[in-house]
């Protein structure tokens, strides 16, 4: 039941995501919106058309320029928070719950993907050099078994640290994060680093670790909800994992998370949408005007932004 519980909360979160409108060579394209869509049973509705959709930005309708399909491999980064808080029990050595919630990400990277793995407290250690495949990466997840929790959290300054080491993270690719949501000291702008995660297209799933220690659930909660908000603002997703989850004898709903999650990834739709690039963020509404496909419903959600265009943003401020 816990675990039926944990899928039916994930299913709902945001399957959909924006980017800002890409620049190169200093100029702006259009505007391009990277959407997830699944039926009623979470299985990915491979066969949509741009006629399908209706796109509104600022409450007006935006024309389709193009509508295609992306299911390039992915490249995915796992950090697993290594801090203090992480380990079993004040009187218990090694990793407790987030163990187990690491091995649980290997589920979720899809088979076509390559993944590095890095731990983290007050700096990170790349626990990978390289970008490997799923089964090397569930090795190097048993591998954190030897190792003991210890020290300081900076989730946030982490993440920002694992944009600048791994360069060649883009549109479509992904952060997997194991962690409480609790952070320290992290002293680098956390509206900076969405909008570095934003503009290069890669996405933040969080692993929320649950515990039933009422005092460490307050002390990590504000943290908690900072990292929802990122990755809702980079089109990832929130599953809560608790003990109780994994002691489940039925593994069954947690495994059909995995399988939703790594389709997720692995299957984006790209839309270009036919308007000038923007120097103010524009409000995003994105439906589906053939809601009826077959017997099930396309599920769907959507942010709520397109963030305005370098360029033309700093223009405007230098103007003013």
């Amino acid at each position: 039941m816990i675990a039926s519980r944990l899928f039916l909360r994930a299913r709902l979160l945001a399957l959909l995501f924006l980017l800002p409108c890409s620049a190169f060579g200093g100029d702006c394209s259009h505007p391009i919106i990277l959407m997830n869509a699944f039926d009623g049973n979470f299985q990915f509705e491979a066969n949509l058309h741009a006629n399908d959709l209706r796109v509104e930005v600022d409450r007006k309708r935006a024309p389709i320029v193009s509508f295609t399909l992306d299911s390039r491999p992915r490249r995915i980064v796992v950090m697993v928070d290594s801090s203090g808080s992480m380990q079993t029990s004040p009187h218990r050595t090694g990793f407790g719950l987030a163990l187990s919630a690491a091995a649980y990400t290997v589920d979720v990277v899809p088979g076509s993907a390559s993944a590095a793995l890095v731990t983290f407290g007050d700096k990170i250690q790349q626990e990978s050099k390289e970008f490997v495949s799923r089964t090397a990466l569930g090795l190097k997840v048993l591998d954190l078994k030897t190792m003991q929790p210890k020290g300081t959290t900076l989730l946030f300054d982490s993440i920002g640290q694992v944009l600048s080491d791994f360069p060649e993270l883009g549109v479509g690719d992904a952060i997997y994060l194991v962690t409480d949501g609790g952070d320290d000291k992290s002293t680098g702008s956390l509206a900076k680093l969405k909008e570095e995660l934003v503009s290069r297209g890669v996405r933040v799933f969080v692993f929320l670790l649950v515990r039933n220690d009422a005092e460490t659930e307050r002390e990590v909660r504000s943290g908690s909800q900072l990292i929802e908000s990122l990755a809702d603002a980079t089109g990832g997703n929130v599953v809560r994992l608790s003990s109780a989850a994994f002691a489940e004898k039925d593994r069954a709903p947690l495994d059909e998370l995995a399988r939703g999650l790594a389709g997720q990834v692995e299957n984006v739709y790209r839309i270009e949408l036919g308007i000038p690039p923007a120097e103010r963020a524009s409000r995003t509404k994105v439906s589906i005007v053939n809601g009826n496909r077959g017997k099930n419903r396309v599920h769907m959600a959507y942010s709520h932004e397109i963030a305005p265009c370098p360029t033309l943003a700093a223009s405007s401020t230098r103007s003013r």
